[in-house]
């Protein structure tokens, strides 16, 4: 049996060939997503981890175990208790973090301490605070400055030391000399003396091992660590107040694979440090713990992407392995009357699929990791950049899910196969002398019942967001319906037999409209589409999938990056926003220094009203590359009353000079109607005009016209009148909620609230020229000496949000689902026409043997491709507007309502619809192109005596 398939799969070479791509691109796209998503996760856990670093200055990879072994434990069980804690984090619990150790050290503490100089140099001793510490390998890491390092022995009964130039400072040191350290608290029979011999600092500002830097040995000296132990701790009066074990991981081994493994020894570890009230920090935590989330996010756009081009490719090899099946009919009726049975036949062909399926299982996963690199590589809808490569590697997720793809393929060729095998001659020859029967979609309605589910899955997400709008809560806490992966598809796959079940009538009122008119050629044609019983409704339904689903790929990622950059532009207000620095009577430390704000009022800093002085506002409108600045004030703390006394909520006010702000802002024109324009017009009318968020009106019940008085801080009430009310506006996100109230704007005139209020920093909104670069404005602030506080660019945001994994994934997904329905699309065009011709080659034969030259029926083909292809080609593209309409939204469900503002807007781009044109186009080309060869080649002789055999 096995020969035998060898030989029919060699026999017909080129359709196998065709469905052998169909099982490796569908295997490709399948094991791409686990190889896509592993790598984009494991490149943003390691940027984050290094982004922690450079924030906060903390190494991401730090291990801190701290306990108070003094105040825990009895003075008879401190030494075990030590010793407990040293065995358990040494031999088990660093073992059980499972990564590789850059840096560890231990600190040993002896508190409540005091010190005098052995040699008296002061009228009045100065009582020196301080700690007797042990940084086991601090010898290696620490830069002596002046003098030496200590000794790991006691020279003449004194014990030698290092100290910082901070500690030297504060607590009145002088190298060389000896204090007498004593305990104030009565641990020790006699004191003892310290020598300090050294100052030290850190070697080298990069290493991990100074987990506390230098201010936490300000008031310290430090011993040789051995000596410490022997002395401190195996004496017979242990003196240890505090321990530390710090150990520095090497946070670039941290994989999605071991993952799993450190959370676990967390945990394990947080519970039993806890219940001995010991601190214990990992940074590194948190940042693990959120990637869970940011992978259901990932696969859950991948998939609804995804499963559509899934989708096409299973019709596609359906489509070729039925047609593969029809050219063997004879053969399989053949072989059925000489006495093979049925299960063998299908085992043959079970035999070929399986052949197929190990090709592609081998093939598909290196491929879906070539597809994984263009992903990594996309910057929008078939545009690609250079970028540092993903960490990509095939795993053996995705050999599981490439299996799984082997074996949906497999079924997939099996379905028409197993139908075949049951024909007999007899059946076959019967079957072919009456016609095609009404096919099973038709008698059952199945256009209609796909057109219901997709309707269905669009009620289910808008419950869904309406659900997540309403609670506020994360995209992934709420369960997806599968159904919403696969409506899009339904729906194209529903509205494309739709038309087919119309198709015909269409075609016999054309006929029947020019029935006297037709020329030869074009009546042929119509005879030929009308009479052909259904053989090509099947190319169409292909065509018309694979097509919508390219025009649904390309205005899904057009719509994708376009709402990327809005949602950017809106929460920012402008191109740039800037903060200047304002100088007040407040003092400086005051402002700077929390503790010192939170104690203000103990010590009167704040006595007086804070007083601003405002700084130019000139110089940021000449900068170079901005064509217009305004000034915005926004505070985000103001209480509201209406008529009736009533207080709201936490309000947000923002000051506006109206005509400057709308050629400022960023604001898009669909958001409010009418144009918003118009609003900013109405609030020119009267200084006194003000704008109120619809949310406001209707939690207070405000109507237009009434009068709020707003106020802060330590300003007086300002009276405002309400003109209108918005439903949104620049920066504004109606979706927050806090303590279940939602989120409120009142919009005012900012000469109004000058006038009338103590003057207080506002904001600076900058629109770029066009054309102009972030690194000229940068520079020409610097060079102008333009003190700035803060400062928000939307263009080096959306540059950051192009590196994010969702927005890579998604570009790149569609972009791959783009080229592989086109290329599909194109191969299963020219496999259609080529067997559709083979098949008629004694129909065209008898053309050529009646007279007609081969330009007539060259144009006799073109007649039917543009019935055929070119009416599917067309309802494709429409079909495919259509579908994104509705079902592009779609890819907002891996988001929350807070994140969904401004709402999506579907966006279909000219210049997509031109590749897709242009693709058509050439697919058409080739096909004729390959059809007027193979016709021209066709020798009358050869086609007269086919008929006759």
């Amino acid at each position: 049996m096995l020969i035998m398939v060898f030989r029919k799969m060699i026999s017909n070479k080129w359709m196998v060939l065709c469905l052998l791509i169909g099982f490796i691109l569908a295997v490709a796209m399948v094991s791409s997503i686990p190889i896509y998503t592993d790598g984009i996760l494991q490149r943003m856990l390691t940027k984050d981890l290094e982004n922690y670093q450079i924030s906060t200055g903390y190494f991401p990879g730090r291990y801190h175990i701290a306990s108070s072994i003094y105040s825990h434990y009895a003075e008879n069980n401190r030494i075990k208790a030590y010793h407990m804690y040293n065995n358990k984090i040494r031999n088990e619990m660093v073992e059980e973090i499972g990564l590789p150790v850059i840096s560890h050290t231990s600190n040993l503490i002896i508190d409540y301490l005091s010190a005098l100089p052995e040699v008296q140099r002061e009228e009045e001793p100065k009582k020196r605070i301080l700690k007797l510490e042990a940084l086991e390998g601090l010898e290696e890491h620490a830069k002596i400055i002046h003098g030496r390092m200590y000794s790991s022995k006691k020279q003449d009964g004194i014990y030698e030391a290092v100290v910082t130039e901070e500690a030297m400072k504060k607590m009145d040191l002088r190298l060389d000399e000896v204090y007498v350290v004593s305990d104030f608290i009565d641990r020790l029979e006699q004191p003892f003396k310290v020598k300090v011999v050294g100052v030290f600092t850190i070697a080298d500002g990069a290493d991990p091992f100074w987990f506390q830097g230098l201010w936490a040995y300000n008031e310290s000296f430090l011993i040789d660590y051995s000596l410490f132990c022997e002395e401190f701790i195996e004496s017979e009066i242990p003196l240890l107040t505090k321990a530390q074990w710090y150990y520095a991981f090497d946070y670039h081994k941290i994989t999605l694979n071991n993952t799993p493994q450190i959370l676990k020894a967390f945990e394990e570890h947080n519970r039993w440090l806890g219940e001995r009230r010991a601190e214990f920090r990992m940074p590194a935590i948190p940042v693990l713990e959120q990637y869970y989330e940011r992978e259901k996010q990932l696969k859950t756009t991948l998939w609804v992407i995804q499963v559509p081009i899934l989708l096409m490719l299973a019709f596609y090899l359906l489509m070729v392995s039925k047609l593969i099946i029809e050219q063997e009919q004879n053969e399989i009726a053949v072989l059925k009357s000489r006495g093979a049975s049925s299960l063998q036949i299908f085992m043959g062909y079970l035999v070929e699929s399986m052949i197929l399926g190990g090709i592609a299982l081998v093939l598909g996963p290196p491929v879906g990791l070539f597809i994984c690199k263009l992903l990594g590589a996309a910057n929008g809808f078939m545009e690609f950049v250079q970028r540092t490569a993903l960490p990509l590697k095939l795993s053996y997720k995705a050999y599981l899910y490439s299996l799984a793809a082997v074996g949906l393929s497999v079924i997939t060729m099996l379905v028409p196969a197993f139908t075949a095998s049951r024909t007999t001659i007899v059946l076959h020859k019967q079957k072919k002398a009456r016609g095609v029967r009404r096919e099973f979609w038709k008698k059952y309605f199945i256009d209609i019942v796909l057109l219901a589910i997709s309707g269905y899955g669009v009620y289910s997400y808008g419950l869904r967001q309406s659900i997540l709008e309403v609670t506020g809560a994360e995209a992934t806490e709420l369960a997806i319906d599968p159904l919403l992966f696969l409506v899009s598809t339904l729906f194209i796959l529903g509205a494309g037999l739709l038309i087919l079940r119309i198709f015909p009538y269409f075609i016999k009122a054309i006929f029947y409209l020019g029935r006297n008119k037709w020329s030869p050629v074009m009546y042929a044609s119509f005879i030929q589409v009308g009479r052909s019983g259904g053989q090509d409704r099947s190319l169409m339904l292909f065509l018309i999938l694979t097509l919508s689903i390219g025009v649904f790929n390309a205005n899904a990622a057009r719509t994708l990056n376009s709402n990327i950059e809005e949602k950017i532009y809106y929460a920012n207000g402008a191109d740039i926003v800037l903060e200047a620095y304002w100088p007040s009577n407040q003092p400086e430390f005051a402002a700077m220094d929390p503790m010192a704000e939170a104690a203000s009022s103990f010590f009167e800093l704040n006595k007086e009203p804070v007083q601003y002085r405002e700084p130019p506002f000139l110089p940021f409108t000449e900068l170079k590359g901005i064509e217009k600045a305004t000034k915005v004030f926004i505070n985000d703390s103001v209480v509201v009353q209406n008529s009736t006394r009533d207080y709201t909520g936490r309000t947000i006010l923002m000051g506006i000079i109206p005509d400057e702000f709308g050629k400022v802002a960023w604001f898009r024109n669909d958001l409010l109607r009418p144009h918003w324009y118009n609003y900013l017009n109405l609030m020119s009318h009267h200084p006194m005009a003000a704008l109120v968020s619809r949310s406001f009106a209707e939690e207070h019940n405000v109507k237009k016209g009434d009068s709020l008085w707003l106020s802060w801080g330590d300003q007086g009430y300002l009276e405002i009148i309400v003109y209108e009310f918005v439903d949104y506006w620049p920066t504004f996100n109606p979706n927050i909620k806090q303590r279940n109230e939602s989120a409120k704007l009142v919009v005012a005139n900012l000469d109004y609230i000058q006038a009338n209020s103590a003057l207080e920093p506002y904001q600076v909104w900058l629109k770029k020229e066009p054309g102009a670069t972030s690194g000229e404005i940068y520079q020409d602030i610097k060079d102008k000496g333009l003190q700035i506080e803060s400062l928000t660019d939307a263009g080096q945001q959306i540059i950051i949000n192009k590196n994010d994994p969702m927005v890579q994934g998604t570009n790149g997904a569609l972009t791959l689902g783009f080229i592989v329905t086109m290329s599909v699309s194109t191969i299963g065009f020219l496999i259609y026409w080529i067997l559709s011709i083979r098949q008629r080659e004694l129909q065209f034969g008898i053309f050529r043997a009646m007279g007609m030259s081969i330009r007539k029926v060259i144009g006799l083909l073109t007649c039917e491709q543009v019935l055929i292809s070119g009416i599917a080609i067309l309802v494709g593209i429409i079909i495919g507007g259509i579908t994104s309409d509705i079902f592009v939204p779609l890819l907002q469900m891996a988001y929350s309502a807070a994140q969904q503002v401004p709402p999506f807007k579907v966006v279909a781009a000219r210049a997509d619809y031109i590749k897709i044109y242009m693709v058509v186009l050439l697919m058409l080309t080739i096909g004729l192109s390959v059809l007027g060869m193979i016709i021209s080649k066709i020798k009358i002789y050869q086609a007269i005596k086919l008929g006759e055999d």
